[in-house]
């Protein structure tokens, strides 16, 4: 009777124990589905299991991968976010003319210095010449214009002299033609002089041999260097004037460029939330079932450098099993987990880069969820950075 009762209480243990069990196993599969399924959830479940709980087993594995199913779904939808908010970015700056607006807006703040500079000069030279050309203005009138000529001879050579200037006023005047136009100040000035020396051949030309008078050389001299100087004056002044509507267009594009910062940013921070919400989402679930997953070929990798983001980039592993990277060149990377892959590009970089910060990423996969076990470990990993 006794021995009946131990009987009884090890079969009721022995229910009851199973009956436990399988509540846990029910308990774990709603926990791992409700709070986002992890691939080592798997294993908490019991080992004891054998294949008569196969209804527990069935449900545990239809649970599984619906619950991937989901994570893998709201991965994609975190992803296209992302693009989408990076076409945004890449749109407005096309459509902007932008690269990088802080280096421009640089640029052009080094560019409207220079010409500050540039301004400064010509003023001073305008005001050089304007003091010129009131000194110049106030000799000539203390010069008598004409004066008693002692023989034919001088006045050949005075009227020699000025065709001499003439000719070379000829020839400022075609070369000036190939940049300005017949109604630019430089061009009219140069007519002006050209006119005066003109008038003086004539005049001269009329008295040779029969006068003892005639226009003073010296009055003549200061007469050319009062136009050349102001041909000067007008030329700095029209200088001063070019420079400033370069001023006004640097200054204008400025005011646009700071204009676009606000639009910029908030675009740039849309991209980082959304690569951050991406990442981290990521990070939790990954884009194959196990940790220790092991890169394959045609598999596709996001590299990323928290403080170079310009070396960021999306690589596809080749039939050779290498990617090749900016900077360091090939890398062969089959066989390999992405932490393995993080640390050996850490190193690879550190040479070219003062804190190479690196994320690597794997967005897809071609192999099964459920066959997720890669290349073997056992190779060096790295091998042919150099592109052999």
């Amino acid at each position: 009777m006794h021995s009946m009762k131990n009987k009884f209480h090890i079969s009721l243990s022995n229910t009851y124990w199973q009956g436990t069990k399988m509540a846990v196993l029910v308990f774990l599969v709603c926990g791992i589905f409700q709070s986002g399924f992890s691939q080592q959830d798997l294993a908490y479940a019991d080992p004891e299991l054998g294949a008569s709980d196969t209804i527990g087993t069935k449900y545990m594995k239809r649970t599984h991968e619906k619950a991937f199913s989901i994570m893998q779904e709201q991965l994609r939808s975190y992803k296209e976010k992302l693009q989408e908010s990076e076409r945004n970015l890449e749109d407005f700056q096309q459509s902007h003319g932008i690269v990088l607006l802080e280096s421009q807006i640089n640029l052009m703040l080094g560019q409207r210095n220079k010409l500050d500079d540039s301004l400064k000069q010509a003023r001073n030279q305008a005001k050089g010449f304007k003091e010129k050309l009131d000194w110049v203005q106030g000799q000539i009138s203390e010069v008598p214009k004409e004066i008693p000529l002692s023989s034919t001879i001088s006045e050949a050579g005075a009227i020699g002299g000025a065709k001499n200037q003439l000719l070379g006023l000829q020839l400022k005047e075609q070369q000036l033609l190939t940049k300005y136009t017949e109604s630019s100040p430089l061009i009219r000035s140069l007519h002006e002089e050209m006119e005066v020396i003109e008038r003086f051949i004539a005049e001269q030309a009329k008295k040779t041999g029969s006068v003892s008078s005639g226009k003073n050389p010296v009055y003549h001299e200061m007469e050319m260097v009062l136009f050349r100087t102001k041909a000067d004056l007008v030329s700095a002044e029209a200088q001063n004037t070019v420079i400033g509507e370069q001023i006004a267009a640097v200054d204008k594009e400025l005011e646009r460029l700071r204009g676009l910062r606000p639009g910029l940013q908030e675009l740039q921070r849309q991209v980082t939330a959304d690569e951050t919400n991406y990442l981290d989402y990521l990070t939790k679930v990954g884009t194959t079932p196990p940790q220790d997953y092991r890169v394959q070929v045609q598999d596709e990798l996001d590299i990323k450098f928290f403080f170079n983001p310009e070396l960021n980039e999306t690589v596809l592993v080749r039939p050779d099993g290498r990617i090749a990277l900016q900077l360091i060149g090939e890398v062969s990377i089959v066989g390999y987990s992405v932490e393995e892959i993080r640390e050996v590009l850490v190193e690879q970089y550190a040479s070219q880069l003062k804190n190479p910060e690196i994320a690597v990423l794997l967005r897809s996969s071609h192999v099964r969820a459920g066959d997720a076990s890669g290349a073997p470990s056992g190779s060096s990993i790295g091998g042919g950075a150099s592109g052999n």
